[in-house]
């Protein structure tokens, strides 16, 4: 298998920005009101924003390349580049596209709203990062093939909305605590409050990772053996792989980690191997970007 390195980029690109975005919703819903009363609200919003912010600013920079990668490969060498750029816009691929182009500028505005302290800036946030999730479904393998597309994309956004409420909302802790020892250096964490909260979040998020996970294998492979005998296969097993080392480590740090929070070393720990778990996370979303370039038996 010949790995384009341009497309697996601008897929991993893409990733990490919805994933950010996701994971700062995630955690300004479910995380982050814990803290309220531990800390001023508008300090909070502001650093559980900032993630979400982050990726935002990156949503424009990986559509513009994601555009690129789709024109490179719809180009006709015999035909003017603004004739493939009107066909290409013109196609399904350039209406889903026109509809992550503006779901990416509502969502920009409303994480600049967000670390205001507004709820509208939140609410606008989620409506526009459920748009981004459903933008790799339409695009990609859930939408092409002999698959049920009124299952499988709504599947495979779901997928995408459960990573980025687990590894973005991970992002989120680790930036809330790293904001947090900046500004106070006392030594003091708010990882005894933030952790219950945001592993609440990710066995839901694993949960439904696991379930639209199977469904995707299921109608992708068709037979066992495509595990190890095709390229996708072969992908797919080495996601697979990953993400049970991630899991495995997630297991680890509430288990062992999570009732010594509320000493210094605990929460040092914490951080260490959650930073670990994110790291991994990220290698995630490169091979899943990989993945999703690959095509599937029967493509």
């Amino acid at each position: 298998m010949t790995i384009d390195a341009l497309a697996a980029a601008t897929g991993w690109l893409l990733f990490m920005a919805v994933v950010l975005i996701c994971g700062s919703v995630a955690a300004r819903a479910a995380v982050a009101p814990g803290s309220h009363g531990l800390v001023e609200d508008v300090w909070l919003e502001r650093q559980t924003a900032a993630p979400g912010l982050a990726g935002a600013v990156l949503m424009p920079l990986a559509l513009a390349a994601v555009f690129f990668r789709q024109l490179r490969e719809f180009r006709d060498p015999f035909a003017p580049w603004s004739e493939d750029v009107s066909l290409l816009l013109s196609s399904s691929w350039g209406t889903a596209f026109k509809l992550a182009v503006a779901a990416a500028a509502v969502a920009l505005a409303a994480m600049v709203v967000a670390r205001r302290g507004r709820a509208l800036g939140w609410w606008l946030a989620g409506g526009a990062a459920t748009v981004l999730a459903v933008f790799p479904g339409l695009t990609g393998h859930a939408s092409g093939g002999d698959v049920p597309t009124w299952l499988t994309v709504p599947a495979d956004a779901l997928h995408v909305l459960a990573a980025g409420a687990w590894m973005g909302g991970l992002a989120t802790v680790l930036w809330i605590e790293s904001a947090w020892r900046c500004r106070e250096r006392d030594g003091s964490s708010l990882l005894p409050t933030l952790v219950p909260a945001f592993s609440r979040l990710a066995q839901l998020s694993v949960v439904i990772l696991v379930l639209t996970g199977t469904l995707a294998t299921w109608f992708h492979l068709p037979a066992l053996t495509d595990l190890w005998r095709t390229d996708y296969g072969r992908t797919l097993s080495l996601k697979l792989v990953l993400v049970a080392v991630v899991l495995a480590l997630g297991g680890i740090n509430w288990k062992r980690l999570s009732p010594r929070l509320a000493e210094a070393e605990g929460s040092r720990a914490m951080r260490r191997a959650a930073t670990l778990e994110l790291v991994l996370g990220t290698l995630v979303l490169l091979v899943t970007a990989i993945l999703v370039r690959t095509s599937p038996t029967g493509h």
